[in-house]
């Protein structure tokens, strides 16, 4: 959604492209299936639909009714991604017709269903749900609109590195006058005679507004001391990061392994709390596009696995870590022909504990709040606090939701109540 990004920078009279080099990337992604099927999406949509052929006969007209119905919905929802809403606009009339229109009361994985007849290509227009921590079948299928970005907006990297995106939304900010004090840890947040103080790890400040870009959940019960209601929260992530002494053929920039079984996979992590037995992962190669990432003749894999949170773990991750990583590991080497534990130079791992320990995350849910249809849109916290007028929410948990272009919306909407242009 490079266009979210866009109006950051054009919004401040600044061109995007002296800030950020961002390159579409060719192929999209690939999906690999257990039985040695493989879908790569490339950015000419002729060529994907030539793909989703070879799995389903008939499936590219399925793909095309697809997109036009999720480029509907997306010109629906796209609006509301600026407002800022109570469940109280759920009783203004204007909003009761758009209801049906987003198809708010289906899920994602219906909405697949009604373009294609295989289960494969359901999952692979439906996967996106598991990178916002949920599963498809529990999304509501307005969020199809991730599947309107992929296809028809197509897929974007800022060279350089992801980390290139707040290094010129820092320096954008800088030179606007914006001060930035880092490794200065906000304790607790409170209301001090109509301004806003913060209890800092050393001192303390004094704010007419404060915008929190904090876990929600962890700003509302450990800064504000208050207590929140029972929300859903999203699974976690297990990330494993690989500087490779080669390159590995036959990867594009992004790569998903789907499960043999994914439905039991979504319910061992949604509805079961436990880690999966047969985990569906996604490996980033971003050395396939960016080879200046790593010394020549090397590669990044970033690997993320989806794991439950936290709240209702019912294992000792790091007892069964090693047997999950021997399984990943196993799987890939069966697919790209390799020994991966023979390549890897240097390896860091991230647990889910870790969301919380560095970025107070709550349950170690790594994409916040679950997006289903009671903690979606009218019914996700909104980006004001309801008791210390100046206090203002960004971020995945607050509206409009998660990722990175609607956490940019996130931010704009709380310009627009600061300035009075909401």
């Amino acid at each position: 959604m490079p266009d979210f990004f866009e109006e950051v920078f054009s919004y401040c009279q600044e061109d995007l492209r002296n800030h950020l080099d961002l390159k579409a990337l060719d192929p999209s992604y690939k999906i690999f299936y257990p039985d040695g099927d493989v879908i790569t999406v490339h950015k000419d949509s002729e060529k994907t639909k030539e793909e989703l052929e070879k799995i389903e006969k008939g499936s590219s007209k399925g793909f095309d009714g697809f997109i036009e119905e999720a480029t509907r919905i997306y010109n629906k929802v796209k609006p509301l991604l600026y407002g800022c809403f109570t469940a109280k606009a759920m009783f203004n009339p204007a909003y009761w017709g758009l209801i049906g229109e987003i198809r708010a009361f289906e899920s994602y994985w219906q909405l697949a269903k009604k373009f294609f007849k295989s289960k494969k290509l359901c999952y692979a227009f439906t996967f996106e749900a598991m990178f916002m921590g949920v599963s498809p079948f529990d999304v509501p299928a307005f969020y199809s609109v991730i599947s309107y970005t992929d296809h028809v907006q197509k897929i974007f990297y800022p060279m350089g590195s992801m980390y290139q995106i707040p290094r010129a939304l820092e320096k954008l900010a800088q030179k606007f006058g914006a001060k930035f004090n880092y490794n200065a840890e906000v304790k607790k947040i409170y209301s001090d005679n109509g301004r806003i103080k913060l209890i800092l790890d050393k001192g303390e400040a004094v704010f007419d507004k404060v915008v929190a870009n904090t876990d929600y959940a962890y700003t509302k019960t450990d800064l504000l001391a208050r207590r929140i209601p029972e929300y859903n929260y999203s699974c976690s992530a297990y990330l494993l990061y690989l500087g490779l002494k080669q390159k590995v053929k036959g990867l594009a920039h992004h790569n998903l392994f789907f499960s043999q079984d994914l439905n039991k996979n979504l319910n061992q992590i949604f509805r079961d709390q436990a880690l999966p037995e047969d985990p569906s992962f996604y490996i980033n190669v971003p050395t396939v596009t960016d080879e200046s990432l790593a010394p020549k003749g090397k590669d990044l894999f970033y690997i993320l696995v989806p794991v439950p949170n936290l709240k209702r773990l019912k294992q000792d991750f790091l007892k069964e870590e090693e047997k999950l990583r021997g399984i990943i590991f196993n799987r890939i080497n069966q697919t790209m022909g390799i020994r991966l534990q023979d390549l890897i130079e240097i390896e860091h791992k991230f647990y889910p504990d870790d969301f919380t320990k560095r970025y107070n995350i709550k349950y170690g849910a790594t994409f916040g709040l679950a997006h289903n249809l009671m903690q979606s849109a009218f019914f996700r916290p909104p980006n004001f606090d309801s008791k210390i007028q100046g206090l203002y929410y960004v971020g995945a948990s607050t509206q409009p939701g998660g990722g990175l272009p609607v956490v940019l919306a996130s931010s704009r909407i709380v310009a627009d109540l600061i300035t009075g242009n909401s």
